[in-house]
């Protein structure tokens, strides 16, 4: 069986086959060397936008980067499909996944309306001139209830930007973003810290957990802040800490406890106050495939029993397949949109490394493969 220890191995023979360090590999892929080193011994797979650089500098297709072996040219059509498929399968499981896709008819939570951000920037050490960046380029689309939602990109396309304008962290050039029928741009810089505790949740990378406080400390913060009665929080923070499994550990803190349960304690604090949506910035990132696979079941279930509505950015290929529509950016711009639809976790994960590649325009081979 196909996993991430073959797959590290394979790199780790391909790099000394070109007579290359793990630095100096870092180097040309401009990361740390730790990364390099987490792949080679199965600890980590690479990051999405570094998949067709790799290839490239091995000089392997993705089929074989995936199969963990070079493939003959002669078989290399006939064993695309079983290698893509298999690798995936060992990924995400065997299960088909639940669709937590809302009614068309649904009510829109979030309206995202010919978006641009532009920034300028002066030009140090290059002439008197500004420079202007234009970060989010003219970008629309629409969010409906109880959806979960994936705007995927490399590194510096706009998804980070684009979050936080929807988060009231920063203000668009143009254009209008309405959470539940209110344009956010109208909103006042002294409210805009008021209107995030009302009706935003958030799931970062990192936690952002008070290490200071316990967990049900850290879940209930939100509802203290919102002025709920005392009386009534206990039962609402033991509620979804049930949904959760973490509710044997409320009283420890963060540091005492995994990294999964740390996101789960976050996904409970960001759902506990019935926020309009939850904005997830990279949520997997920190987390082993495991502990990532637990919460993106966490997440697809707040989405289907307590119709939480999720905006998620990643980068992340098996974190994308969870949800129920893809957005993917680069320059600034949403190049295409993919809608998960009626088919399992498997396929759909299969058909994003395919639009990713139509997207990239890269050479690499993501062959057409036979849906299961």
């Amino acid at each position: 069986m196909m996993d991430q220890v073959r797959i590290g191995a394979f790199i780790a023979e391909r790099r000394k086959a070109k007579g290359w360090t793990q630095s100096q590999l870092a180097e040309k892929l401009e990361i740390t060397d730790k990364a390099v080193s987490k792949w080679e011994t199965g600890r980590s797979m690479p990051d999405l936008s570094l998949f067709m650089p790799l290839c490239t500098l091995l000089e392997v297709t993705l089929n074989e980067l995936f199969a963990g072996e070079c493939i003959a040219a002669e078989t290399l059509r006939a064993k695309a499909d079983e290698v893509l498929m298999d690798v995936i399968t060992n990924w995400l499981g065997r299960d088909p996944q639940e669709s937590t896709a809302c009614d068309p008819a649904s009510q829109t939570v979030l309206d995202v309306e010919n978006v641009s951000k532009l920034y300028e920037t002066a030009s140090a050490g290059h002439g008197t001139e500004d420079n202007a960046v234009l970060a989010v380029n003219n970008v629309s689309f629409q969010i409906a209830h109880g959806s979960l939602v994936a705007i995927m990109g490399a590194s510096g396309s706009g998804k980070t930007t684009l979050l936080q304008l929807i988060a009231t962290i920063d203000k668009p050039t143009s254009g209008a973003i309405r959470i539940s029928g209110q344009n956010i741009v109208d909103i006042p810089d002294e409210a805009a810290a008021e209107f995030r505790r009302s009706h935003l949740g958030f799931v970062f990378q990192e936690y952002n957990l008070l290490e200071t406080l316990t967990l049900y400390e850290n879940i209930a913060l939100p509802l203290t802040m919102k002025s709920v009665p005392k009386e009534n929080i206990r039962p609402m923070v033991q509620r979804i800490s049930e949904k959760l499994d973490i509710s044997a550990i409320l009283d420890k803190y963060p540091y005492e406890v995994s990294g999964g349960q740390r996101q789960r304690c976050a996904c409970a604090r960001a759902i506990v106050a019935d926020p309009d949506i939850i904005l997830a910035d990279e949520p997997t990132g920190a987390l082993d495939s495991h502990a990532a696979r637990q919460l993106l079941d966490t997440l697809s279930m707040l989405c289907r029993e307590y119709g939480a509505t999720i905006l998620m950015v990643t980068h992340d290929v098996m974190a994308a397949s969870y949800c129920d529509r893809i957005l993917f950016m680069k320059d600034g711009e949403i190049k295409a949109a993919l809608d998960r639809e009626q088919k399992n976790k498997q396929t759909f994960f299969a058909d994003i490394l395919k639009k990713i590649e139509w997207i990239e325009g890269e050479s690499h081979a993501v062959l057409e493969i036979v849906n299961p």
